[in-house]
């Protein structure tokens, strides 16, 4: 007997459904990312750039992203910092590809075979078309991707909520501060973001073989040295929750320092003799080992290459300008940066004044917040971190020689007009009560998810930023987007949808001026006597 449609939906698992939402909800605005970001480079970038005209690092990245294509491996740019997986990415997509492309033309007609011999398949387009073309789009599919293996449980499969899930995805993908101008360039930018959420939506989908998570965290890393810290902050989370399931008591601990000081606990009781405790002890370090085994071989794969190979530096050239420095007042930047960028979600929830729980309603009215720090805080604990802070302001305002010297950035305007020398001391201290709110707004926001992110999140983020002695904000994109995705977790209310598009319309309007500055405001450089022109950017 044959089993009608209606039941045969029904026998579905919800597994199945979630592909299938993850697959009609990411392609297809994949695509249409990709088209429109290579029309934009290829009709609005590229005819305003020479054939060879680079922009700053390019001159770096381009050359080296060539050597590859020519499989030189053995040349290498003292100038570059980052290790080769944009460069080797690069070669393994567009030479076969170019090749496969001139002889379909050939066999056409269109082109000749002198014309095939000379052509480059890595040409400076080609090489920018593989950010632009390839790192939005799967940024926005590995984030969508990231949403939905992380609130499976929670997100209810409505239209509007799938809706919500994508422009979400969509916002991250065109983040202002990678999209333009970094996506229509060749930097390692894009793609360091990029593959970070590739990996990490690997590791969210329990049935990705554990090779290709090897793969994709090695890829990440590749990328960018530091993507290494968020395979750390993948492996505190799962040890984190394998001691939960193993020692139940650690998970009703809400505060970090209990749950720190339960789990030692646990752990300590476990070290006895007692036979029973012993095996729980040996269950929870096979339950680790089992879970964190693809992220602790990247990890101890890349402390080897920086112990035994790279003369223990993390980066592998220009040593004397990235020497490692703590630099705390990073931290306090990034909050900065943080409150900017999420302005226009906040913004959007306070106007539909429609919120989940009175916890999160609080986070979007800063006179209720302010107000509860008054009355359930401890007033002494305010004045220390107020007091922190500013001794960090006072001690730690510093500057490294490319912020001060490189005038084709923001941040030398912004460093210029508020903390250069001339400029009156007080204005280094007007936002430290930002600095203290915005520490407390994102602990509370963070709080939606486990207790086990929040500790994570707040042990790998400042490992991140405070070893950073450059102002830069492209290192803050990471970081912010995984406090994004972890903070968004119970907004899937009916105004969400329209939060999100909101804050997608402000996103583009803000990558449309940093844009147009970008390409039709160029300046004469004042980084050599050459008389060229220089651009505007990050």
């Amino acid at each position: 007997m044959a089993v009608p449609k209606a039941a045969r939906r029904a026998q579905k698992s919800p597994a199945q459904y979630s592909k299938t939402a993850i697959d009609s909800g990411s392609i297809l605005p994949a695509v249409v990312l990709s088209t429109v970001t290579w029309y934009l480079l290829q009709y609005v970038v590229q005819p305003l750039f020479g054939p060879d005209e680079y922009y700053i690092d390019e001159e770096f990245h381009v050359p080296q992203a060539q050597h590859y294509c020519r499989a030189e491996f053995y040349k290498w740019d003292p100038k570059i910092t980052t290790l080769p997986g944009l460069y080797l990415l690069s070669s393994i997509v567009l030479v076969p590809f170019m090749k496969v492309y001139d002889t379909i033309l050939s066999l056409l007609g269109i082109l000749d075979n002198d014309v095939l011999r000379i052509n480059d398949p890595c040409s400076l387009v080609a090489l920018r078309a593989v950010n632009a073309v390839g790192a939005p789009a799967c940024l926005y599919y590995a984030y969508y991707c990231c949403q939905k293996h992380f609130f499976q449980n929670d997100i209810k499969k409505t239209k509007t909520e799938k809706w919500t899930c994508m422009f979400l995805a969509l916002n991250v993908a065109t983040f202002p501060v990678i999209y333009a101008p970094y996506s229509m360039l060749y930097y390692t930018d894009a793609w360091a973001t990029a593959s970070v959420f590739l990996w990490y939506s690997s590791h969210l989908n329990n049935e990705t073989h554990f090779l290709v998570k090897i793969i994709f965290g090695g890829f990440s890393v590749l990328c960018r040295q530091t993507n290494v810290a968020w395979l750390v902050f993948v492996s505190i989370i799962d040890v984190c929750h394998c001691a939960e399931q193993c020692f139940p008591r650690i998970k009703n601990n809400v505060s970090i320092f209990s749950y720190i000081k339960a789990s030692i606990i646990e752990l300590y009781y476990c070290c006895s003799i007692t036979k029973n405790k012993s095996k729980k002890l040996i269950e929870f370090f096979h339950k680790c080992l089992r879970v964190t085994c693809p992220s602790v071989i990247v990890i101890v794969s890349f402390v080897l290459f920086v112990i035994f190979l790279n003369n223990g530096d993390i980066v592998v050239g220009d040593r004397y300008a990235h020497i490692p420095r703590f630099h705390p007042m990073q931290l306090c930047y990034f909050v900065i940066f943080v409150l900017a960028f999420s302005l226009p979600w906040l913004l959007s929830q306070v106007y539909y004044k429609r919120h989940i729980s009175n916890s999160i309603n609080k986070h979007f009215n800063l006179a209720k917040s302010l107000s509860e720090i008054y009355n359930n805080t401890s007033k002494v604990l305010v004045v220390i971190l107020l007091i922190i802070i500013s001794g960090l302001v006072y001690f730690n305002t510093i500057a490294h020689p490319y912020l001060l010297a490189d005038n084709r950035h923001y941040t030398f305007y912004v460093w210029r007009l508020l903390f250069s020398p001339g400029k009156p001391v007080f204005l280094r201290y007007l936002p430290v009560p930002f600095y203290a709110f915005g520490l407390w707004l994102m602990d509370r926001t963070l709080m939606q998810s486990s207790t086990a992110y929040r500790l994570a999140y707040w042990i790998v983020t400042p490992l991140i930023l405070c070893a950073q002695f450059l102002l830069e904000p492209r290192y803050f994109v990471v970081p912010y987007l995984m406090y994004r995705l972890h903070s968004n977790k119970h907004f899937t209310n009916n105004h969400a949808f329209k939060a999100a598009f909101i804050e997608f319309i402000a996103y583009q309007v803000f990558n449309f001026f940093i844009m147009r500055v970008f390409l039709y405001s160029p300046f004469i450089s004042t980084m050599d006597n050459t008389g060229r022109l220089d651009r505007f950017t990050w």
